[in-house]
């Protein structure tokens, strides 16, 4: 995987997307690992660019999933920190997955990775 050149020494992926969320209105994949959650996107055919966007766990506050639309449902999940609100929006049933994934990241408990 092209995003783990950057990851952080002893940093594991957990989770990963494998759809597509839009951030601002751009297209990301996301990491989700046992430091942090991570934003990852390529541009570019034969020169590649890469952008990461990252946040701290520790930052995350005030986690919120919401199910939008009647007929075809996106699911947007929600999330303060200390940068201000962050809005992620993608299929319903991939950000259901991430929003238990981010949960159990955010909460104040052992992790069998972190022994």
């Amino acid at each position: 995987m092209p995003v783990e050149k950057y990851l952080l020494p002893e940093e594991k992926i957990i989770f990963w997307s494998d759809f597509s969320v839009e951030f601002n209105e751009e297209s990301y994949r996301v990491y989700i690992t046992s430091h942090r959650l991570l934003l990852f996107k390529e541009r570019g055919v034969v020169f590649k660019k890469e952008e990461v966007i990252t946040e701290n766990w520790a930052q995350i506050r005030g986690l919120q999933y919401t199910e939008l639309g009647r007929i075809s449902k996106k699911g947007q999940l929600s999330f303060s920190t200390s940068k201000g609100e962050s809005v992620l929006e993608g299929p319903r049933g991939g950000m259901l997955s991430l929003f238990k994934a981010i949960q159990r990241q955010t909460m104040d408990v052992k992790k069998p990775w972190d022994a």
